[in-house]
């Protein structure tokens, strides 16, 4: 199953995901040792989410699988529209907008209480038994599945009728499954997303997702369970968290992943405003050093990619850029 993973969310049809948004006005050592799962953490033990409870509604589906543009997938499988990790940079907020969803993302879910059911008629068709993104816009593990499990369901559905599965996910809360996963091993790869093994950093650009370290964790137990594994650092935010990236890399090589791929920040709509807002109230002397790299001249990218593919080349690590 190799090569099999996920470089970027699923783009909307009708978006030119390459294209560069417009500037809007006025724009100028290993893991730790500690785990427990996040379905059964209690409000003192969970430390890292300041992300407010979502408004959660159950909405029906009329098909579960789609079909996939992502390279080496030919399906993808949201159970969940919109997503509780909150993440200030999440360009999955574009395809929110063009179907006429104006809230702030991260602060609805829309669970689609029937997608088990449907994608197990789908199932039993003639489809090619291909590769399933899961998931490709939101987050399949976020913490509404905790309680509603149907990433779980729809995971052993697809693997009981000879699917292959690729997950990548924020969450520990799919070592929930690892025991699932495991049996259909030679079908299954786990991809994990770090921007930062900083807790504080990680804590307020992603306030919804788990403990930077406990992603590390997901990776170091699906290795140890004979699942592939790969781990995608993006995106990378400017003067944020391209000085930690070195710190990542030597994580990947201690526990051996099959791949690390890097992403930059997309401005897909929606983005600018989100971010500008976070770097008002937290970071506010990077707001003209954004500006300038996104809407400028800065080739702050071309001369990362550079440094990340000397860094990652020099620890023996399979890597791929996803700019």
């Amino acid at each position: 199953m190799s090569g099999i993973r996920q470089p970027a969310l699923e783009t909307p049809s009708g978006w030119p995901g390459a294209e560069k948004a417009k500037a809007p006005e006025g724009a100028v050592n290993a893991a730790r040792t500690f785990y427990q799962p996040a379905c059964l953490r209690t409000a003192a033990t969970l430390d890292e989410s300041a992300a407010p409870s979502p408004v959660v509604r159950d909405v029906a589906c009329r098909s579960a699988l789609g079909e996939s543009r992502l390279p080496g997938y030919d399906y993808c499988l949201n159970p969940y529209v919109g997503c509780g990790h909150a993440c200030v940079y999440c360009y999955a907020r574009s395809y929110a907008l063009r179907r006429g969803r104006t809230e702030r993302w991260g602060s609805y879910v829309d669970v689609k209480s029937n997608v088990a059911e449907v994608l197990a008629r789908e199932a039993k068709r003639s489809l090619r038994r291909g590769v399933v993104g899961v998931s490709t816009l939101t987050d399949a593990y976020q913490p509404v599945e905790a309680t509603r499990r149907l990433t779980q369901r729809c995971l052993k559905i697809l693997l009981e009728n000879g699917f292959r599965v690729a997950i990548q996910t924020k969450s520990d809360l799919v070592l929930r499954d690892l025991e699932l996963l495991a049996e259909y091993g030679d079908r299954v790869s786990v991809g994990v997303t770090v921007t930062t093994l900083d807790k504080e950093a990680a804590r307020r650009i992603e306030p919804g997702a788990s403990d930077p370290w406990r992603r590390v964790e997901v990776l170091s137990r699906s290795k140890s369970a004979g699942l592939e594994t790969w781990l995608f650092v993006g995106p990378i935010l400017p003067f944020l968290t391209d000085g930690g990236l070195a710190e990542i890399l030597d994580v990947a090589r201690s526990l051996n992943v099959g791949e690390v791929l890097f992403d930059r920040l997309n401005m897909r709509p929606g983005v600018w405003p989100s971010v500008s807002e976070f770097l008002r109230a937290n970071y506010p002397e990077l707001l003209p050093k954004y500006a300038e790299v996104f809407y400028g001249n800065d080739r702050f990218y071309e001369s990362l990619k550079e440094r990340l593919g000397a860094e990652a080349s020099s620890r023996g690590l399979r890597y791929s850029f996803c700019y």
